[in-house]
């Protein structure tokens, strides 16, 4: 015997069902922050500042020296090649 069930039901019905805690309030005031803050901060963004965290944090993943290793040796072929980016 084989039955199929289905339930057309939203997520937060799911949610009142199992009783998780309706969060929706938070999540909005959470967004609003995070908006306001990146309103407020493109006056002072500092690209510079936003690839140094980058690098340092993508320092830990296997592979980024390999990465280095490449762009490292494109570099010098094209330093070495007159700058045209292509070996000669």
């Amino acid at each position: 015997m084989k039955v199929s069930l289905e339930f057309d039901i939203s997520a937060k019905e799911i949610r009142q069902i199992i009783g998780l805690p309706d969060v929706e309030q938070l999540q909005r005031e959470v967004i609003d922050a995070i908006r306001e803050r990146m309103v407020s901060g493109v006056e002072g963004f500092d690209p510079l500042s936003l690839m140094r965290s980058f690098f340092a944090v993508a320092q830990g993943f296997p592979g980024v020296d390999s990465l280095q290793k490449l762009l490292r040796a494109a570099a010098a072929r094209a330093t070495f090649s007159g700058g045209s980016g292509t070996p000669e």
